[in-house]
């Protein structure tokens, strides 16, 4: 609005001015040589701006001559980059919605018309990459590091080539140079520290660690939780190397020129393990090592110390194991004690059960170790609990009892264990071995898998029992008995090829007879001669040739549904 009355104001100005001249008396004379030229003000200003404009016209005709060609290769020049710019972007779009071979072929289109090599080359790696081909896609980031504004981004796709190609040297080498380039790099920390860890060089990881933290790249909490992490696995790394036999001994086997000795590994090995303890206090594995060492050192108390604080946070097999061996030489019935002692430290955790039946197992101390495993011992034992109670059923001489739990374990779900991306280990380690995922492991039941993996029978479920449940010896055949040939029970078992009654083996004293057979047998004297009826043919006792036909004859337990309609170990039984 306001516009439109500006131009009118201008254009009545305009008029107003010009009828003013044009109404003004008076006429312009021009005298050339004898000529008079005389002209209104009116004629003389039209004159004026026709001149103007043809000067005007005849400057663009002019230009127009002269800068023609130029203006042409401008315009297609334009064009070009138009239709570059174009194809630029349907690739972009083309790689965000995952086509390939679209982001391919827009990305030549792209590199014919735009002279811009940064965008296009990345366009065509990215797009090579989508469609599969490393080569190419290789080719394009290692053409992008020449342009400096592209070198970081190079090599942040050549790094990921190189993981993508398993090349762990030439992907640690491009993220070590990034991180050069910009010491502020996410990735390129994350890359080259993920790729220390998993080659197990973890001193290196602890440098790179410390400049990540100096950058301001982690918070302190997580640069603490993976500096104790580190420590643990690099005291594991020294702890093995003492215990390898060709490992240093004391100073006079080291080499001429360095070296350290056993006592300098161990004493940083416990450094580090102890650190690591002092950094994450819930860390098992650095408790127990540390532990471990403290104890290796000669201060015992000090370990015992450890252990007992650990136990407090989270119990563990493994701080049992260090537990259970400080003091080698204290009878059974002092480990015993001590074992009560460090579960009072956490008394409804399963482990303190289980660490104080393991005691109580060794001080003979059998309804005690029951007592402790009543509560984990239905309706759901675990695998270790059923070889405890198999343990103990043995100690008070229950057999019986100590083939059924043995049978259990075979099928008992698993006991927990280092899990980690479908994996699962008993030994603890810094990196998942089958994805290098750094400190992903966790401690809890595997929930894949219910049957062992590598126990499928009975015998092996009594060798992980460390050989302490021991079958007794096969009973020596009894002497056969003659079956009263007066008034035969109707069940009795008869020789189908005389009259006679078959010879029945004596039963083992704590065996009962059946009602039937002890209603028409005579008393025996054990010291009497024993005589066979005519035409019998005395039995010899069954031989046991396999315990799992003694435990699929066992009576059914009251939870007991009955035989599948397919039964896994005659299946696996008959495969032997």
């Amino acid at each position: 609005m306001i516009r439109g009355l500006w131009y009118f104001l201008i254009v009545a100005f305009i008029a107003a001015v010009t009828a003013g001249i044009a109404s003004a008396p008076g006429e312009i004379v021009a005298t050339v040589g004898d000529t008079q030229i005389a002209l209104s003000v009116a004629a003389a200003l039209g004159l004026v701006a026709l001149l103007i404009g043809l000067a005007i016209f005849s400057e663009r005709i002019i230009s127009f001559v002269l800068h023609g060609p130029g203006n042409v290769v401008n315009f297609w020049r334009t064009r070009k980059e138009v239709r570059g710019y174009e194809a630029l972007s349907r690739g972009l779009l083309a790689v965000a919605s995952g086509d390939g071979q679209s982001a391919l072929t827009y990305a030549h289109k792209a590199d014919k018309l735009l002279d811009k090599p940064a965008l296009t080359l990345l366009l065509s790696a990215q797009a090579a990459k989508l469609a599969g081909d490393e080569a190419e896609s290789g080719r394009a980031f290692r053409a992008m590091l020449a342009a400096p504004e592209t070198h970081a981004l190079a090599l942040k796709g050549l790094y990921e080539h190189a993981m993508a190609a398993g090349d762990l040297e030439q992907a640690h080498t491009h993220a070590a140079r990034a991180l050069d380039a910009s010491p502020a790099t996410p990735w390129a920390f994350e890359g080259k520290f993920a790729i220390e860890a998993r080659q197990e060089n973890y001193a290196a990881a602890l440098e790179t660690l410390d400049k990540a933290l100096g950058q301001g790249l982690l918070e302190r909490t997580d640069a603490r939780r993976r500096r104790a992490v580190l420590l643990t696995g690099l005291a594991q790394q020294e702890a093995a190397r003492i215990a390898e036999p060709q490992g240093p001994r004391d100073e006079e086997d080291l080499p001429e020129g360095g070296g350290k000795s056993v006592a300098a590994i161990r004493a940083q090995a416990l450094r580090h393990a102890i650190e690591a303890r002092d950094l994450a206090p819930d860390l098992v594995p650095a408790a127990a090592l540390a532990a471990r060492l403290v104890f290796e050192d000669g201060r015992a108390r000090r370990a015992q110390k450890i252990i007992e604080d650990g136990w407090a946070r989270a119990p563990h097999p493994e701080l049992a194991g260090v537990f259970m061996n400080l003091f080698p030489d204290e009878a059974a019935e002092q480990r015993y004690k001590r074992a009560r002692v460090l579960a009072s430290r956490n008394p409804d955790h399963v482990e303190s059960r289980v660490l104080v039946a393991r005691s109580a197992i060794a001080a003979r101390r059998f309804d005690d170790a029951r007592a402790q495993l009543a509560s984990y011992a239905e309706p759901f034992p675990t695998r270790r609990i059923c070889l405890l109670m198999a343990e103990i059923s043995e100690g008070m001489g229950d057999m019986g009892g100590t083939r059924e739990w043995l049978s259990r374990s075979v099928k008992a779900p698993a006991d927990a264990q280092w899990v980690a991306d479908g994996y699962r280990t008993p030994d603890w380690s810094p990196v998942v071995p089958t994805t290098g995922a750094f400190d992903r492991l966790e401690w809890r039941a595997p929930t894949d898998a219910v049957m062992p993996a590598r126990v499928s029978s009975t015998e092996e479920a009594m060798a992980q029992m460390g050989e302490a449940v021991v079958l007794p010896a096969p009973v020596p055949a009894a002497e056969p008995r003659v079956v009263s040939p007066v008034a035969p029970a109707a069940d009795a078992p008869m020789d189908r090829k005389t009259t006679s009654p078959a010879v029945v083996p004596a039963a083992p004293a704590p065996m009962k007879a059946a009602p039937a057979a002890a209603a028409s047998s005579a008393p025996v004297s054990p010291s009497a001669p024993v005589s066979s009826a005519p035409g019998a043919v005395p039995a010899q006792a069954a031989v046991l040739d396999d315990i799992h036909e003694e435990i699929d004859f066992m009576p059914r337990r009251p939870d007991d549904p009955g035989p599948d309609a397919f039964d896994e170990d005659d299946e696996r039984r008959s495969s032997w």
